[in-house]
């Protein structure tokens, strides 16, 4: 049997298992309510959103991409964000990087040579650089540890800084930006940035 094979009888099995459970459960998909929550992730993480959070279908919007990047030349994000903020009225954005995050061990060990990817992770390698002081004495988990929460505030940073954030918190100060970090050797999520629009536009002020 081939992955595809795989992949196409695994989905039919789901499929006559919900129905067992619910024989609507697929009706009930198709009246969720609008999500609350935009939750940006990257892209190799092994744990979905929805069991992570234990929350049910539709409560989440996710994004991913490598190493959970903030980018505005990033067409796919931008139209996530826009229409999590403009159409679903979300009020949290969540940035969640974690523990095993194979763009940060990328820039920490120097492994990728591919063009588009060292493209991509150009911010966090010179996120690394900047700090490169502090983390040099520093193991490899902890470097990969400290990289990642210091990716996870820089980002909502970016985010902070987007046209359409800004817009949102004029209106009506949301969304709130969450910065989490998942650890994958025990499944827990700290917290590790948080920025509300009455504190950034209060600094923004006072520049």
């Amino acid at each position: 049997m081939t992955i595809k094979d795989r992949i196409l009888l695994e989905s039919k099995l789901w499929v006559l298992e919900k129905l067992a459970l619910d024989k609507n459960h697929f009706q009930h998909l198709t009246r969720l309510h609008s999500a609350n929550i935009l939750w940006i992730g990257s892209s190799d993480s092994p744990v979905p959103v929805r069991e992570l959070t234990n929350t049910e279908p539709g409560e989440i919007i996710v994004h991913q991409n490598m190493a959970n990047q903030i980018r505005e030349d990033d067409i796919s994000l931008m139209a996530t964000v826009e229409h999590a903020i403009e159409d679903a009225g979300i009020e949290y954005i969540i940035i969640c990087g974690y523990s095993h995050c194979r763009g940060i061990q990328d820039v920490i060990l120097d492994e990728d040579n591919t063009p588009f990817v060292r493209k991509w992770l150009g911010g966090l390698l010179e996120l690394y650089e900047n700090n490169a002081e502090a983390l040099w004495r520093m193991n490899l988990d902890e470097k990969k540890k400290r990289l990642c929460e210091l990716n996870i505030r820089q980002q909502i940073e970016n985010l902070s800084q987007l046209d359409i954030i800004q817009r949102a918190w004029k209106r009506n100060n949301s969304p709130v930006l969450l910065g989490w970090y998942f650890d994958l050797h025990n499944g827990s999520i700290k917290e590790i940035f948080t920025m509300e629009a009455k504190t950034k536009l209060k600094q923004m002020a006072s520049v």
